[in-house]
């Protein structure tokens, strides 16, 4: 834990270095800092990540990889969407190049962790708030759990970026890649409609339905477990009720929509769609959180964390337009209460120490050696 904790505090430093240090008047404009600050904390954060050899579901990615026979694989693979077609084909790309099995952890964390910071990097207001949301939200955690979702979620974001722009072909190419990694990234295809103003009726009428979507999920499961099928999840019934999020979890993933709604007047007066995606995907997240209180928290937990990462935007930019002593309240409240969370998630729910381990980097060059 020691180790996660001093690389959170120091990509925070560089982040900080970042939104500050200048070359020239171009730097000066929004959204753009030092890119060898980016690049600093992009092979800190993709590093440590790729030199893992234990957490969550780590172990199971390791020993399907090492089962592949390059020579049957392409063979082998189920073209069905649910079944994560282009994963798998890369996976097979890389045993066949006769890729070691911790560098194909590594793999997927370059892949991953660049697209996160390219992300952020382009749109974050406050650099340093976004990196340490990033860590005790457990956004960057997810890389470390599940691989397979991570990377369709980074490959997804570059296609937010593209949308934006409104370009649609490159938009819809990245979604169908990332969606052939994970068929969870089709919900990526609400981008283009949710850049309308929040806290106006839309959104009024999306928390209705997130409402009423938690409170009917019993109702409901067998319809659920129907449309995850469609799409090559197999869910049962029982699966579906088992225990929901914790209370904890949902009530942080809905900080955005509360400041949302009690600072709307300063905060979307003159907002662009560019912030407002960010804040309404931020509050799409915080909403499968609330459903997730009456469902499984597997399930619903890792649906949520396709939206996580736009929390890490939505706030500082929240907190910087807020301004004033407000801002200055706020940002402590959320200083204590993220490191709150981050605590308890990693030391009492899950202990970090007991479910990670890693191998140095002395270690891993001495690997490649051999």
């Amino acid at each position: 834990m020691a180790n996660y904790l001093a690389l959170m505090l120091i990509s925070v430093a560089v982040a900080f270095g970042g939104d500050r240090l200048t070359l020239g008047s171009e730097y000066r404009k929004k959204h753009r800092r030092l890119i060898i600050c980016s690049l600093v904390i992009f092979i800190l954060l993709a590093g440590f990540a790729g030199l893992r050899t234990r957490c969550n579901d780590t172990g199971a990615y390791k020993h399907a990889y090492e089962l592949i026979v390059p020579e049957q694989g392409y063979d082998d693979i189920d073209w069905d969407i649910g079944s994560n077609p282009l994963f798998n084909v890369v996976n097979i790309w890389l045993k066949t190049g006769g890729t070691s099995t911790q560098n194909f952890l590594m793999f997927w964390a370059l892949v991953t962790v660049g697209c996160y910071i390219i992300f952020v990097h382009k749109y974050s207001s406050n650099y340093a708030i976004t990196l340490f949301l990033l860590f005790t939200m457990g956004c960057y955690g997810f890389v470390f759990a599940g691989i397979k979702q991570a990377a369709a979620v980074g490959i997804a974001l570059i296609g937010v970026m593209y949308a934006l722009k409104k370009k649609w072909v490159p938009y819809v190419a990245c979604i169908a890649i990332a969606t052939l990694i994970h068929p969870y990234s089709l919900m990526y295809l609400i981008v283009p409609f949710m850049q309308f103003e929040p806290c106006g009726k839309k959104t009024i009428l999306l928390l209705i339905v997130a409402i009423l979507g938690g409170l009917f999920l019993r109702p409901l499961l067998g319809t659920v477990v129907s449309i995850t099928s469609m799409i090559g999840e197999k869910y049962t019934v029982t699966e579906f009720s088992d225990s929901g999020v914790n209370i904890f979890r949902v009530l942080v993933c809905n900080v955005p929509t509360v400041l949302a709604f009690m600072y709307r007047k300063q905060l979307f007066v003159d907002s662009t769609n560019e912030e407002n995606l960010m804040v309404n995907l931020a509050m799409i997240n915080g909403a499968i959180m609330f459903v997730g209180l009456f469902g499984t928290a597997n399930y619903f937990a890792r649906l949520a964390n396709y939206f996580l990462i736009f929390q890490s935007i939505a706030l500082p930019w929240m907190l910087k337009k807020i301004g004033g002593k407000n801002r200055q309240i706020l940002t402590a409240l959320m200083v204590i209460g993220y490191l709150g969370y981050f605590y308890y998630a990693n030391m009492i729910a899950i202990p970090f120490d007991q479910d990670f381990a890693r191998i140095s980097v002395a270690e891993y060059f001495a690997q490649m050696g051999g």
